[in-house]
């Protein structure tokens, strides 16, 4: 597997990640919301054996990598955010 593979790949275990931890915040009540929420789940456990091996390093185990990310994405999106009034 090339890094440029290796990448992708734990991009879509670090999102998949967020996706999953910021539904489950949120206890979407709402029929949509709720639906969301459960397909996120199919969706991360389809991914499961995937996601394992994507994190099971005892860097990130250990380490506070996800909780970075997640404090990452969250200051990209409160500094560039802009409501839509549409």
């Amino acid at each position: 597997m090339t890094k440029k593979e290796r990448v992708l790949y734990h991009k879509l275990a670090v999102l998949s990640n967020l996706l999953l931890m910021e539904l489950d915040e949120m206890k979407p009540s709402a029929a949509i919301g709720a639906n969301m929420h459960q397909k996120a789940k199919e969706f991360t456990e389809a991914l499961e054996p995937f996601l394992v091996a994507a994190f099971d390093s005892q860097q990130v185990r250990s380490g506070t990598y996800l909780t970075d990310v997640s404090n990452k994405v969250d200051t990209v999106i409160r500094k560039n955010y802009e409501q839509i009034l549409d």
